[in-house]
């Protein structure tokens, strides 16, 4: 059962190899982009300037795979 229902699922391939979720082996992910704060960035309140992470969530078991974009 799909936890998504806005995007749809799909596969990836990181390095030329097709990630499986280390939970459930299942291979459909949705992806999602977050942002990867820091404690100095936050304390002078420009979380903006933070690098952000590209995101597989399983759409099985909701386990996520953060790869830094």
């Amino acid at each position: 059962m799909t936890r998504f229902s806005k995007r749809k699922p799909d596969t990836v391939m990181v390095k030329d190899r097709k990630l499986i979720c280390p939970v459930c082996d299942n291979d459909q992910f949705i992806e999602t982009r977050a942002q990867m704060n820091t404690a100095v960035a936050s304390l002078f309140d420009v979380d903006f300037a933070n690098k952000t992470a590209r995101c597989f969530v399983c759409s099985e078991c909701t386990y996520v795979f953060w790869f830094r974009s």
